[in-house]
C-alpha cells in the first residue's frame, strides 16, 4: 500500500466526536418531541373533564329545570351516580333585580377533584321572574 492510499484509508468513517454531535441532536429532538406528546394528552385530558362538566350541567337543566311560573330563590346540591360519581352540582337561585323588571340569576355549578385539587365549571344565567313575563303577555293582547 502506499503512503497515499494508507491515509485515504485512515480517514474514512464518522470520527467520535460527529457521532456525539448527531446523538446529542438526535436526543434533543426526541425528547422534545416527548414533552409536546405528554402536554398535548394532558390539554386532551383537561379538556375531556370540562367538557363532562358542560354535558353534566345541561343535564341539571334538563332533570330539575327552572320553573318560570314561580321561580323560587335558594341553593340545591346534589351529586351525579355512575360513571360521573366523582362530580357534583350545586344552583344557586336569586332575585337580582327586584323593582319593576324582577331579574333572577341562576347559577349552576359542577365541580369535580383533579389530581388532589377542586375543579369546577359553571354557567349563569338570567331569566325575568313570572310577575314581568305576566305582565308583558298580557300587555301585548
Amino acid at each position: 500500500m502506499t503512503d497515499a492510499t494508507q491515509r485515504l484509508s485512515d480517514r474514512t468513517g464518522l470520527s467520535l466526536i460527529e457521532v456525539m454531535i448527531a446523538l446529542v441532536i438526535l436526543g434533543s429532538g426526541i425528547s422534545a418531541m416527548i414533552l409536546a406528546t405528554s402536554r398535548g394528552l394532558a390539554v386532551a385530558y383537561q379538556a375531556q373533564q370540562y367538557e363532562t362538566a358542560r354535558r353534566l350541567i345541561g343535564q341539571v337543566d334538563l332533570e330539575i329545570p327552572v320553573d318560570l311560573t314561580e321561580i323560587e330563590e335558594g341553593t340545591r346540591t346534589g351529586r351525579f351516580s355512575g360513571q360521573f360519581r366523582d362530580y357534583a352540582w350545586r344552583r344557586e337561585t336569586n332575585l337580582i333585580e327586584p323593582e319593576e323588571l324582577e331579574i333572577y340569576r341562576v347559577y349552576t355549578e359542577v365541580t369535580w377533584t383533579d389530581r388532589g385539587r377542586q375543579v369546577s365549571e359553571s354557567v349563569e344565567t338570567y331569566l325575568f321572574g313570572p310577575t314581568y313575563t305576566r305582565r308583558n303577555i298580557a300587555g301585548r293582547r
